[in-house]
């Protein structure tokens, strides 16, 4: 039986969701069925490459050092060409790409080629809060002449794609489909107690809250209005320590902001920590103040582990919480500081909550439901492509 080739193709396989869901995909789609072959692009310097990830998972990755998240004319032509080389030898079925910079010269480059399905996953959109209006605006223009160019587009949750349709007009709602991602969620359940308990004696030894966020320090994440929002309560007496976890180009910038809001020795920065279920267990809540986000990981990973949160109601967090129900939404523009406060105050409230969400969502963000319904998908472009292998 002949199979169906898949190339797929990822900006950056650094740490974060869309480097599972791609891993996942890629170990998971039915070998009987299947055959995938996974690029990805360079990371920035200071981003870690998830290559312990691709060993447990036992996938294979080409990279591709000319693609690259920054913008350089030089780098993007060359791994346009060396995409457009890539998929003339390997001939694939399907070009599946995942984030921007893949999906912009993954597309150009699959259009070019002849590949028959091109498929494009927005795992969130770089199309306002990253850069000034008028470059907005562009990679709008841009998004919307690539759309015409895919044959579908899917999007990780629904107000991702109300924001792609009515907002920014990329395409037209029927090009789109939501397909939540998808991660091996019984890794949840397994933990180190003890580990939890040292870490929570070591981080709180006088029985203080302990307050997470999670994630890359780069600006969009606007760690700095947890900072603000919290130093008034700390400065006031709350026993509460930030746990600031993960790297990135602002620490150095959060860490001054620290200082000069006087809650230096309240905050605590143990770095990228690669055992994040016994993490969740040190923990009393997690925050995300983000000024946008597609779905963001830490939310799901954080009440699979029945740990209470709060976050920005940006993006597709509003999903995630269920519109608030299973986390404290703060509405964009709303004051952090009122916010934070009234969670903290009502944290058993939120805490239940969070275990009310758990089953939910281990069974929502199981990765078997995101290989059933991509593989649903691919089943059915193939039809209408009239491509599909003989199952025989």
């Amino acid at each position: 039986m002949s199979k169906i080739q898949v190339l797929r193709l990822i900006s950056r396989l650094n740490i974060g969701g869309p480097a599972h869901h791609v891993l996942l995909l890629t170990k998971h789609l039915p070998a009987h069925r299947y055959e995938t072959y996974l690029v990805a692009g360079q990371e920035p310097t200071g981003e870690l490459r998830a290559e312990k990830w691709a060993a447990h998972y036992g996938v294979n990755v080409h990279y591709l050092p000319a693609l690259r998240r920054t913008p350089s004319l030089w780098h993007d032509l060359l791994a346009l060409w060396q995409l457009y080389r890539l998929l003339r030898t390997y001939k694939p079925h399907i070009l599946h790409t995942h984030t921007a910079k893949a999906g912009t010269l993954g597309r150009l480059a699959g259009w070019l080629a002849g590949v028959p399905v091109r498929v494009h996953t927005f795992h969130g959109h770089s199309l306002s809060g990253y850069f000034p209006a008028p470059i907005s605006r562009l990679y709008q223009g841009v998004e919307r002449l690539l759309a015409r160019l895919s044959t579908r587009l899917i999007t990780i949750s629904p107000t991702l794609k109300d924001e792609l349709v009515k907002k920014f007009r990329i395409a037209p709602p029927e090009k789109f489909v939501v397909i939540r991602l998808g991660f091996d969620m019984e890794r949840w359940a397994t933990y180190d107690l003890q580990k939890a308990r040292a870490w929570r004696q070591a981080w709180a030894p006088h029985g203080e809250t302990l307050l997470a966020w999670i994630g890359r320090m780069v600006p969009i994440k606007q760690v700095e209005r947890l900072l603000e929002a919290a130093a008034p309560l700390i400065r006031r007496g709350m026993p509460l320590r930030l746990v600031l976890v993960g790297e990135g180009p602002e620490r150095a910038r959060l860490q001054a902001l620290t200082q000069q809001l006087g809650i230096a020795g309240a905050c605590l920065w143990p770095g990228p920590i690669e055992d994040m279920s016994t993490l969740y267990r040190a923990i009393d809540a997690v925050a995300l103040p983000s000024r946008n986000e597609g779905t963001p990981v830490v939310l799901i990973e954080a009440l699979a582990c029945s740990v209470p949160v709060i976050a920005s109601a940006v993006g597709g967090v509003p999903d995630v919480l269920e519109g608030g129900a299973w986390g404290y939404l703060v509405p964009p523009g709303a004051d952090w500081h009122i916010a934070l406060q009234d969670f903290l105050s009502n944290l058993a409230y939120w805490k239940a909550q969070a275990q009310i969400a758990q089953t939910h969502i281990l069974a929502t963000y199981d990765y078997r439901r995101l290989v059933q319904e991509i593989t649903t998908l691919y089943e059915s472009l193939l039809a209408e492509n009239n491509l599909l292998p003989s199952q025989k």
